[in-house]
């Protein structure tokens, strides 16, 4: 079934009664012009501008940022992509907001230890919470540690927004945190960068069947990238796959640009999104 706002709205409830904390950091003009209740839920908002920024324990935003910063380039350091200090300044605190889901410290520290799922899960979210946790140490910071974020950047075209980093510690945040931060942006349509051999495909396509705007995207340092745009919860009747693409087939990929280039075929990823190293692919010819 698609992904509905109520579905988030949900998942959002569960996480503030389960003693997650939300958060929305940015500076203020920025945080008035967004929506600060997404589906009720009021989130707590960072201007890291303020030189007098700081929970309501002392705890410094600054501090919080450099520690999410640990979050998001940890995540992404196997791809290569860790997330450098100003890019998250120039692009996101600036013209935008990270969506923040945070834990209280001793909380975060149990989670490290007590993971769940699969090995390899358990074993992702013990690094990655492990490099979290080590460098709110070397901080001396004893705030609420971040476990999933994401930001999106917007664009001239209304209520259009580019996701560039959703990031998460924790298996199963990631859906809720997205699902936030696009109703934080009041987005219509989001584009975004994805790698066909990503299981976070699975994530990106909850909200939306994926138009693939390019299959390859030689410019990007991760193989087998592509360029997705989807309308933002909308209708998304179940549509029979016209094949399941191998996420490493880079000669389909190839194939599948040519008729996009030639304008002969559009493409669009269905759900579930990726199965065993395999992507539902819809061709609609023109």
């Amino acid at each position: 079934m698609p992904l509905t706002r109520a579905d988030i709205a949900a998942q959002a409830h569960q996480l503030q009664v389960e003693g997650y904390g939300l958060y929305l950091a940015s500076n203020g003009p920025v945080l008035a012009e967004l929506e600060t209740t997404p589906f009720g839920e009021a989130l707590t908002t960072l201007d890291f501008l303020e030189r007098s920024g700081t929970g309501s324990e002392g705890w410094s935003v600054a501090d919080l940022m450099r520690v999410y910063n640990v979050l998001n380039a940890t995540a992404f350091g196997e791809k290569g992509i860790p997330l450098q200090n100003w890019v998250m300044i120039d692009l996101g605190l600036l013209p935008s907001a990270f969506l923040l889901v945070t834990l209280p410290l001793a909380r975060a520290r149990a989670a490290a230890d007590e993971a769940r799922g699969y090995a390899s899960e358990r074993a992702r979210t013990g690094q990655v919470l492990g490099a979290v946790l080590a460098e709110a140490e070397r901080l001396g910071y004893a705030g609420p540690i971040p476990v999933a974020g994401y930001c999106a950047a917007p664009t001239p075209v209304p209520g259009g927004w580019v996701g560039w980093s959703l990031c998460s510690a924790i298996p199963g945040l990631g859906t809720t945190t997205k699902g936030l931060g696009l109703e934080v942006y009041r987005a219509q349509t989001l584009t975004g960068v994805a790698q066909f051999t990503d299981q976070a495909i699975r994530v990106h396509r909850k909200f939306g069947r994926m138009q693939i705007v390019s299959a390859v995207l030689d410019l990007h340092p991760v193989p087998h990238t592509l360029v997705y745009r989807t309308d933002v919860f909308s209708d998304d009747a179940e549509r029979t796959p016209s094949t399941w693409m191998d996420s490493r087939d880079l000669e389909f990929q190839r194939a599948m640009q040519a008729k996009i280039d030639g304008g002969a075929s559009r493409y669009y990823v269905l759900s579930p999104g990726f199965v065993d190293n395999r992507v539902p692919i819809l061709e609609v010819t023109e």
